[in-house]
């Protein structure tokens, strides 16, 4: 169960008072998805990850927290033209432009993570080409993070398992079998074996489906 509270927020950007729900309390019961995505009832919650500011448009996942020098992102023009996408749902957007900040910011890894969300925002909505889109975008962020030294998982092994699911799921297969082929030369340890393993069995198949990490146990 996911609890909510109403809370009122003062943008940190133009100052206008506005009211939101936030989270207090949920829980994941189950298996995450191969890209982390948790599950039920957090799964759904991600509603409430991300704030909107409806006379300037900031985004964040807490309005009243940011500095005036963001406003030169959220007064540029691709940073509008973002929020106003009408190819990707609304709670994208939000996410996209927070991503948007963050990377102008040098925060990629927070920025790759914040786009892998906009993805899940589009597969509840049904928007396989924006999902796809925001998962190739992930990728870059990422990997970019990767090349700053700003880790964005436990290891590289868990990163690249990430990496490959993104890829799998964008249907960039060729590049997404490379790296499991690369990592499983290193011998990485068994949960990432078999996921790799498993990465491999669904792109064979052109899989671009969502799958749970507990399928690699029934798999296995």
């Amino acid at each position: 169960m996911t609890t909510l509270q109403d809370e009122i927020k003062v943008c940190a950007i133009c100052g206008n008072v506005s009211n939101h729900k936030e989270i207090l309390s949920t829980k994941a019961l189950g298996s995450s998805d191969l890209d982390a995505r948790p599950p039920e009832p957090e799964r759904s919650s991600i509603t409430y990850w991300i704030q909107r500011c409806p006379v300037c448009g900031y985004c964040a996942p807490d309005l009243a927290r940011g500095d005036t020098e963001m406003a030169n992102i959220i007064e540029s023009d691709p940073y509008k033209a973002q929020l106003r996408d009408s190819e990707k749902p609304n709670l994208a957007n939000s996410f996209l432009c927070w991503s948007m900040i963050l990377e102008d910011e040098a925060q990629f890894r927070i920025a790759g993570w914040t786009v892998v969300k906009a993805s899940w925002a589009c597969d509840d909505a049904g928007n396989d080409q924006a999902a796809r889109q925001c998962r190739k975008r992930a990728v870059v962020l990422l990997q970019t993070a990767r090349e700053k030294g700003q880790w964005f998982a436990d290891n590289a092994s868990t990163e690249e398992a990430i990496i490959v699911d993104l890829l799998r799921r964008s249907s960039e297969f060729d590049e997404a079998l490379k790296i499991c082929d690369d990592r499983l030369q290193k011998r990485p340890d068994k949960l990432i074996h078999d996921i790799l393993v498993y990465q491999k069995e669904l792109i064979r198949n052109g899989d671009t489906k969502r799958h749970a990490a507990s399928e690699i146990t029934d798999h296995a």
